[in-house]
């Protein structure tokens, strides 16, 4: 038995699709997988057994019995999505969906034509963000054993362990923002006496206005390196509001947002809502603040005492160590191959102290 994982090649994004999903094949790669390249590309004129036949060439090299984690959405089609999983399981393939997104939960037009509770059945086991995540699929019919990820690990090239650490005395007590400001609409009328730095996409009309809100500093969309070196050392903010056919409040309720990866993993603790899936691990583990109003920040900002803050700094550090070097997608992926292996294995031991 050999084991795969899907990389997608889509080209360059500011936003956290590709780094997200290069870090998961990454860390499968460094975890004995062998990578299935696939390029994204407009497949709308292309018959449907044209497409198989791609794909079988594509997975040529794999075998009934092997093991294949396809990353979830690919974003070419959800033609070549069922595709795709259908020709695995025909072949004696063990597909292992690894859930970046569930679409039809951001997209109402996604289940017109798409059965997408069915094609996660599809998988021998999923790999999900959380029990909120999880919970909502089996209410929705998923049948498919889970994987909690827990937490996106954001990797780094350099293996220096204090390297964004933050010292309590070097600590910023303001915001950062960072990832696609269009869902976050609420930062052109920030009113806050807290200022907040913002990095990512938006457009020419919400950067002006951005511009112009003296409490906000806009820093244009950067690369990921440029990115980690310019945000201030302060408070990672991660606040999405609905806009109309898009629920981006209401999906952090199941989601793990990117941006707290990228703000844990380089020592920056986080404030989120207290309604997010990603609280409970948050609150649990000192990583930072769960709110319910965004007007909560100045306090937190102004009257957390100082030994308070030092303690959520060594706690960001120690699990920003374990995401840049991608501990938590490694054991998923052992967790979701325990699963297909043997997946009646008893291990309900007295914890070892």
């Amino acid at each position: 038995m050999k084991k795969w994982i899907i990389k997608m090649n889509s080209g360059f994004s500011f936003d956290a699709t590709a780094k997200a999903k290069n870090d998961v094949a990454q860390i499968g790669v460094d975890h004995g997988y062998e990578a299935i390249n696939v390029f994204r590309y407009i497949d709308s004129g292309e018959t449907d057994e044209a497409q198989i036949a791609r794909i079988d060439g594509i997975t040529a090299g794999v075998n009934p019995g092997d093991i294949v984690v396809i990353q979830y959405p690919m974003l070419i089609s959800y033609r070549f999505e069922t595709f795709f999983i259908d020709q695995m399981n025909k072949r004696g393939i063990i597909p292992i969906i690894f859930v970046h997104d569930v679409d039809s939960w951001r997209f109402n037009w996604v289940k017109d034509g798409f059965d997408e509770m069915g094609y996660f059945n599809k998988a021998a086991v999923l790999i999900v963000h959380g029990k909120p995540m999880a919970d909502r699929m089996r209410a929705e019919g998923v049948t498919a054993p889970m994987v909690d990820h827990l937490l996106l690990d954001y990797l780094d090239d350099e293996h220096q362990w204090d390297k964004y650490e933050i010292p309590a005395e070097d600590f910023d007590r303001q915001l950062v923002m960072a990832g696609n400001l269009l869902k976050s609409q609420f930062l052109v009328d920030w009113d806050l006496e807290t200022p907040i730095s913002t990095f990512g996409v938006t457009d020419d009309d919400l950067a002006d206005k951005l511009r112009a809100n003296p409490q906000v500093t806009y820093g244009g969309g950067l690369f990921q390196w440029d990115l980690v070196e310019t945000m201030p050392r302060a408070f990672g903010l991660a606040w999405d509001h609905n806009l109309e056919g898009r629920p981006y409040a209401d999906y952090t309720h199941y989601n793990h947002p990117h941006k707290v990866s990228l703000y844990l993993s380089h020592g920056m603790p986080v404030i989120i809502s207290k309604q997010s899936a990603i609280a409970p691990l948050i609150e649990a583990n000192h990583l930072g603040f769960t709110i319910d109003d965004i007007h909560e920040v100045d306090q937190i900002i102004n009257d957390t005492p100082d030994e308070v803050i030092e303690d959520i700094l060594e706690h960001t550090a120690r699990v920003g160590r374990m995401m840049r070097d991608g501990w938590f997608t490694a054991n998923a992926f052992l967790q979701a191959e325990r699963k297909v292996l043997v997946p009646d294995f008893d291990y309900q031991i007295d914890e070892l102290r």
